[in-house]
C-alpha cells in the first residue's frame, strides 16, 4: 500500500530547513571552511558569500533587492554573514545583493561587494503526479531501447552501430548498455534471450578493443574509440560527440575503467563466465599500480605513454569505490579492500574538506576549483554514508551533502531566467520552457537532465531508508513522478527536459537506462 504523505506539513518543514542556519549547506567561513559557491548562480538554502572586509570597519549593511523591487536589509559585524535575517522573506526570483561597509554613525563608507543570484523555491506542497506506475514506465523505456537501431545492430552483428555517434565512448556506453540488459532480462523474462545476447556481444567487443601486452595501458578499456566507424564521413556521424571524442582520443579518463569493471562483475554473475571476472581483476590491478599517495588517481592518462596529462584527480566515490568494493567481495583479495579504504579516505580528506565537487565527464573540459561543480560525487557520498556507516554523525553529514545537491541542482518550480546558448551559439535555451521539477547536471551544462533527476531521487531515497523522515521520500517521489510525465508514448525518456528545438535530438541511452534503474528501485516506494 502506498504510504500517504502530509505534503502541506512536509512543505512547511522544507521551507523552515531552507531558512535555518542549522540546516543549511556547509557555508564558507573566513580563515576556516572555503567558500565553494564563488561560481554558483542559484540558492535554495540560506547562503553566505565571500567579500573582502575593510580595515577598521566593524559594521556592514546587507541590501537585497528582489525581482519585484522589494528591498530587504539587515546589518552584521561581518561582511561574509549568512543571509538568514532576510532569507525567509525573499520571494522566489532574481535577487541583487549589495554589502556596504558603514561608518561609526551608520552612514555608508564603501561597497565591499555585490552578487546577483536566483532565489529558488523550496520543496512545494504540490508537484505533478505520476501518470503511470514506475515499473510500467521502466518496462516501456526498456522496450523502446530494444527497438532502437543501435541495439538491433548489437543483436544482429555483435558490433557497434556506425551511425550511433555515442559509441565513440565505449567504456561508458557499453557498460551502461550491458548493465541495462542484465536488469531488463530479469524484469522481462520473455525478452531475456535477446537482452543477454546484446549484453554479451557488447562486453565481448569491449574486450576485443582493449589494449594488451606491452601497451602502456594494457588491460585498460578505452574511454574513446573511433575505430567502429573507419569512414565517419561516409556514415554521416561527424557530430559534436564525434568531435569531442576525436579531441580527447589518445587519452583515458580514469573513472571509466571502473565503470567497465563493475559491468564485468555483474556480467560474470549473470552468465557464470569467468572471463569477465578476469577482465575486472585486470582493471583492479591497474588501479593498484597507479594509485597516488593521496589515495586517488590522476584523472587523465596518455594512451601513448601511460603517464598523467593533468593534475586533476579522480573523484572516486561514485564509481571507483563501488567497483573496488565489489571486487574485494568477489575475490576476497585484501589489496582491493585497502585500495578502496584509501580512496574513501581521499574523499574525506580532500573533496569533503574543500567541497570542490568537480564535474568529471568524458565530453567536458577539465576545470579548476569550483568552476564546474556537479551533484554526482556528493550524492554518492551521501548514499555511501547512509547505507554503510549509519551512525548519527554520518547521517547528519549525508543530509548536508544532499542539501548541497538540492541547493545547487534541483529546481522544484521555476528555474532561473538567464539563457544558455546552444553548443553552436546560435539559439538560446529559454528556461521558461523547461520541464520541472527536475535536477540540473553540472555548472558547465546547467540544464535539466533525466539521469540527474534520477540521481537526486535515489539520494533522497537513501536518507528515507536511513530513517530520516518522510520529507526525503516525498522529494524522491516527486522527482520520480516527473520521469513518468516526460516519457513519450513510445517509451522514450528524453535526456534533456527543455522543450526547445534540438533538445530531443540530444539523446543519451545511458541516461535513460539510469532512469530505468531509478524507476525500478522506486517502484517499492510509490
Amino acid at each position: 500500500m502506498k504510504k500517504i504523505l502530509d505534503r502541506k506539513a512536509l512543505a512547511k518543514k522544507a521551507f523552515e530547513e531552507c531558512c535555518s542556519p542549522d540546516t543549511t549547506v556547509r557555508y564558507g567561513v573566513k580563515r576556516g571552511r572555503p567558500f565553494w559557491n564563488v561560481e554558483s548562480s542559484q540558492f535554495m538554502y540560506v547562503p553566505a558569500f565571500h567579500f573582502t572586509a575593510i580595515r577598521d570597519r566593524h559594521r556592514y549593511r546587507y541590501t537585497a533587492t528582489d525581482e519585484q523591487g522589494g528591498v530587504h536589509e539587515f546589518e552584521a559585524n561581518d561582511c561574509c554573514s549568512l543571509l538568514t535575517p532576510i532569507w525567509a522573506e525573499l520571494p522566489e526570483g532574481v535577487v541583487r545583493l549589495v554589502v556596504t561597509a558603514l561608518n561609526e554613525d551608520g552612514s555608508d563608507y564603501a561597497v565591499v561587494g555585490a552578487r546577483t543570484f536566483f532565489r529558488l523555491a523550496p520543496f512545494p506542497e504540490d508537484t505533478p503526479p505520476a501518470i503511470c506506475s514506475y515499473k510500467e514506465c521502466a518496462v516501456k523505456a526498456y522496450r523502446y531501447a530494444m527497438s532502437a537501431g543501435f541495439i538491433k545492430h548489437w543483436l544482429e552483428y555483435g558490433e557497434p552501430d556506425p551511425y550511433y555517434d555515442l559509441n565513440t565512448y565505449p567504456s561508458k556506453m557499453i557498460s551502461a548498455l550491458v548493465d541495462a540488459m542484465i536488469t531488463y532480462a530479469k524484469l522481462c523474462p520473455d525478452d531475456a534471450s535477446d537482452a543477454m545476447k546484446v549484453a554479451v556481444s557488447a562486453a565481448d567487443y569491449l574486450i576485443r578493443i582493449t589494449p594488451r601486452g606491452d601497451d602502456p595501458l594494457a588491460d585498460v578499456p578505452p574511454t574513446y574509440y573511433l575505430g567502429f566507424c573507419p569512414d565517419p564521413e561516409k556514415y554521416g556521424v561527424i557530430t559534436p560527440n564525434w568531435h569531442a571524442a576525436a579531441a580527447h582520443n589518445g587519452t583515458v579518463m580514469m573513472i571509466y575503467p571502473a565503470h567497465a569493471g563493475q559491468m564485468y562483475l555483474k556480467l560474470e554473475k549473470a552468465t557464470g563466465d569467468k572471463k569477465y571476472l578476469c577482465e575486472a581483476i585486470k582493471i583492479g590491478e591497474y588501479y593498484l599500480k597507479t594509485i597516488e599517495p593521496n589515495g586517488s588517481w590522476y584523472l587523465v592518462r596518455s594512451c601513448k605513454t601511460g603517464e598523467p596529462v593533468t593534475e586533476n584527480y579522480v573523484a572516486p566515490i561514485e564509481v571507483v569505490v563501488p567497483f573496488l568494493s565489489g571486487l574485494y567481495e568477489r575475490t576476497g583479495d585484501e589489496r582491493f579492500k585497502t585500495l578502496c579504504d584509501n580512496a574513501v579516505k581521499y574523499v574525506f580528506d580532500t573533496q569533503l574538506s574543500s567541497y570542490n565537487w568537480e564535474g568529471q565527464f568524458e565530453d567536458s573540459p577539465l576545470s579548476t576549483n569550483y568552476i564546474n561543480l556537479t551533484h554526482y560525487a556528493p550524492v554518492a557520498l551521501a548514499m555511501y554514508l547512509s547505507e554503510h556507516k549509519k551512525d548519527e554523525k554520518s547521517i547528519e553529514l549525508a543530509k548536508e551533502l544532499m542539501r548541497f545537491a538540492e541547493d545547487q541542482f534541483v529546481v522544484w518550480k521555476r528555474p532561473y531566467p538567464w539563457r544558455h546558448a546552444t553548443p553552436d551559439g546560435s539559439t538560446p535555451y529559454d528556461t521558461s520552457l523547461w520541464h520541472t521539477p527536475a535536477a540540473l547536471e553540472q555548472y558547465g551544462w546547467y540544464v535539466p537532465i533525466d539521469a540527474s533527476t534520477s540521481n537526486l531521487a535515489l539520494g533522497f531515497l537513501s536518507l528515507y531508508r536511513a530513517g530520516c523522515g518522510d520529507l526525503y521520500l516525498a522529494k524522491a517521489r516527486a522527482l520520480t513522478d516527473q520521469l513518468t510525465r516526460v516519457q513519450h508514448a513510445d517509451g522514450k525518456i528524453p535526456t534533456h527536459w527543455m522543450n526547445t528545438p534540438g533538445a530531443e535530438a540530444n539523446f543519451w541511452f545511458n541516461c535513460m537506462f539510469y532512469s530505468c534503474h531509478t524507476l525500478s528501485v522506486m517502484s517499492d516506494y510509490e
